[in-house]
Protein backbone atom coordinates (compact mmCIF):
# COMPACT_ATOMS: atom_id res chain seq x y z
CA UNK A 1 0.00 0.00 0.00
CA UNK A 2 1.45 3.34 -1.07
CA UNK A 3 1.56 6.18 1.38
CA UNK A 4 0.55 9.81 0.44
CA UNK A 5 1.43 12.74 1.75
CA UNK A 6 -1.78 12.96 3.47
CA UNK A 7 -0.58 9.48 5.75
CA UNK A 8 2.96 10.49 5.97
CA UNK A 9 2.46 13.64 7.82
CA UNK A 10 -0.14 11.27 10.19
CA UNK A 11 2.84 9.09 10.45
CA UNK A 12 5.06 11.38 11.88
CA UNK A 13 2.55 13.20 14.04
CA UNK A 14 1.57 9.84 15.72
CA UNK A 15 4.85 9.58 16.18
CA UNK A 16 5.40 12.57 18.11
CA UNK A 17 2.06 11.19 19.77
CA UNK A 18 3.32 7.96 20.99
CA UNK A 19 6.69 10.04 22.55
CA UNK A 20 4.33 12.34 23.74
CA UNK A 21 5.99 14.99 22.43
CA UNK A 22 6.17 18.65 23.96
CA UNK A 23 7.44 21.40 22.54
CA UNK A 24 11.32 21.18 20.87
CA UNK A 25 11.10 17.27 21.39
CA UNK A 26 12.59 15.94 18.21
CA UNK A 27 11.63 12.21 16.84
CA UNK A 28 14.73 10.15 17.41
CA UNK A 29 17.27 9.72 14.54
CA UNK A 30 17.09 5.90 14.92
CA UNK A 31 13.50 6.20 14.44
CA UNK A 32 13.74 7.64 11.23
CA UNK A 33 16.77 6.21 9.65
CA UNK A 34 16.08 2.35 10.81
CA UNK A 35 11.74 1.98 11.41
CA UNK A 36 10.29 4.47 8.80
CA UNK A 37 12.66 5.62 5.95
CA UNK A 38 14.12 2.28 5.07
CA UNK A 39 10.48 1.22 3.97
CA UNK A 40 9.83 3.71 1.89
CA UNK A 41 9.65 3.80 -2.14
CA UNK A 42 10.96 6.42 -4.08
CA UNK A 43 8.03 8.49 -4.04
CA UNK A 44 6.99 8.46 -0.85
CA UNK A 45 10.05 9.58 -0.12
CA UNK A 46 9.72 12.28 -2.38
CA UNK A 47 6.11 12.97 -0.61
CA UNK A 48 8.29 12.64 2.89
CA UNK A 49 9.91 15.52 1.71
CA UNK A 50 7.00 17.51 0.75
CA UNK A 51 4.92 16.87 3.90
CA UNK A 52 7.36 17.43 6.24
CA UNK A 53 7.72 20.91 4.41
CA UNK A 54 4.15 21.66 4.61
CA UNK A 55 4.38 20.86 8.40
CA UNK A 56 6.74 23.50 8.83
CA UNK A 57 5.13 25.72 6.53
CA UNK A 58 1.32 25.45 8.91
CA UNK A 59 4.22 25.72 11.86
CA UNK A 60 3.61 22.12 13.19
CA UNK A 61 7.39 21.67 13.36
CA UNK A 62 10.77 22.48 12.66
CA UNK A 63 13.07 21.02 10.99
CA UNK A 64 16.80 21.07 9.25
CA UNK A 65 19.14 18.88 7.55
CA UNK A 66 21.76 16.89 9.07
CA UNK A 67 23.08 14.91 6.63
CA UNK A 68 20.23 12.57 4.53
CA UNK A 69 18.30 12.65 7.82
CA UNK A 70 16.06 15.75 8.66
CA UNK A 71 16.12 16.69 12.24
CA UNK A 72 12.42 16.98 13.34
CA UNK A 73 11.20 18.80 15.87
CA UNK A 74 7.70 19.82 17.17
CA UNK A 75 6.38 23.11 17.79
CA UNK A 76 4.57 24.93 20.29
CA UNK A 77 1.38 24.62 17.82
CA UNK A 78 2.54 20.95 17.61
CA UNK A 79 2.26 20.03 20.66
CA UNK A 80 -1.15 21.68 21.10
CA UNK A 81 -2.04 20.06 17.83
CA UNK A 82 -1.36 16.13 18.89
CA UNK A 83 -2.90 16.97 22.59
Amino acid sequence: MSRDIKDIKKDILDQFRAMEGEENDAIPENWLTEEYLPFLNAFEKRDFEKAIKQLAAKGVLKYEMKGEVPRLKLTEKGANLIH
